[in-house]
């Protein structure tokens, strides 16, 4: 009944598309993000449009500065509070430009949740074990977010015997801290 991470992300989630897919499948699935985050996420959100329609509860907006052209970056991250503390998957690992941004420049990382911008600090989680934690109590709380990221089946997959090992080295999470 139970099936194990190896086999995640699954064909046809969108990790599977950016972690496995060739060349030509990676580079469509990131050119259509960016559109979608340049028209329409970052200036809905920026208006303070989004947050109305509960969207701050689900995504932030992460403003860094660029490790090589020292410009303003901002994209929006899917992030789940835990503990009260906020959370977010580099599903990229450390091919994330934004994640490699925030590590060349950390005085500078500030986020936007809903309507409410601050400055932050951050950390990685550094072990697996912190992230095979975070990632049972993700399935558990958002099965359907985790069917549509990573290929999750709420119906024949168990959180409590699912080794969430292989994932969790090939993805970074990066934990908020309030400054």
């Amino acid at each position: 009944m139970t099936n194990q991470i190896s086999d995640f992300p699954r064909p046809g989630s969108a990790e599977y598309n950016l972690l496995f897919g060739d060349s030509e499948s990676q580079a469509k699935t990131l050119k259509t993000w960016k559109r979608l985050n340049k028209y329409f996420t970052i200036p809905l959100y920026r208006a303070n449009i989004l947050p109305l329609f509960g969207f701050g509860k689900i995504f932030l907006l992460l403003y860094t500065k660029g490790r090589k052209t020292g410009k303003r970056r901002i994209i929006p991250v899917e992030y789940r509070k835990k503990d009260g503390i906020i959370h977010f998957v580099a599903g990229r690992g450390m091919k994330a430009h934004w994640l490699k941004n925030m590590l060349a420049n950390p005085e500078d990382v500030r986020i936007k949740v809903g309507f409410r911008k601050q400055s932050i600090s951050f950390e990685l989680l550094s072990s697996i074990e912190q992230k095979n934690d975070l990632f049972k109590w993700y399935v558990t709380k958002y099965p359907k977010a985790a069917k549509m990221l990573f290929g999750w089946n709420p119906k024949t997959d168990d959180p409590v015997t699912a080794d969430f090992t292989s994932f969790s080295e090939l993805v970074e999470v990066v934990k908020i801290l309030p400054k």
